[in-house]
């Protein structure tokens, strides 16, 4: 019988093999392509994905410093030459809130960055989840001033990935038109 610790792994899992999938075919210029003015592309898309999580896994659940987020602790902040940290909502620099030119700033990373990047937040998820009894997801994290559990605070970030899955199909799928006629 899965817990719900089994379930978070199970739905991380599956969203990773099914954008790897979706992505193993797609053009560069599909990837960065955007459906309309202040759209975001899909390399933007999977980038706030990976933020999202490495932000609540790191700051909400563990409750540590935002340095301890996968893209400082990896090296992405340094690679790119973009610390997003104090950008958008709550500061959280996850996409979220942010301003037209703060999306024209970001780096435009290629499709292996990307998914490089997603890997190592999934990966540290992951790693995190096993770690750990279903009984300790209950706990409150440590964002949020402890008003979610664990649980909660992956879960939140995890659903945002699985729906956001489906907005790249959707402009997969607009570029396919696109393309087509």
């Amino acid at each position: 019988m899965m817990d719900a610790r089994d379930v978070l792994i199970d739905l991380l899992e599956d969203n990773n093999r099914r954008l790897h999938r979706q992505l193993k075919n797609m053009s560069n210029d599909c990837l960065l392509w955007k459906p309309e003015l202040g759209a975001n592309s899909i390399s933007i898309t999977i980038w706030h994905m990976a933020r999202m999580l490495d932000v609540f896994l790191t700051q909400q659940a563990r409750g540590a410093s935002s340095r301890e987020e996968s893209w400082f602790r990896c090296g992405w902040a340094e690679q790119t030459g973009y610390d997003p940290n104090g950008l958008g909502q709550n500061g959280w620099g996850m996409l979220t809130g942010y301003t037209q030119a703060e999306v024209t700033a970001m780096p435009q990373l290629t499709k292996a960055q990307v998914l490089d990047y997603l890997d190592c937040v999934y990966d540290a998820v992951k790693e995190y989840l096993e770690g750990m009894s279903a009984e300790k997801l209950q706990m409150p994290g440590g964002g949020f001033e402890g008003k979610f559990t664990i649980y909660q605070c992956i879960q939140m970030a995890l659903l945002d990935n699985v729906r956001h899955l489906g907005e790249i199909f959707a402009i997969e799928a607009s570029w396919n038109r696109r393309v087509k006629h």
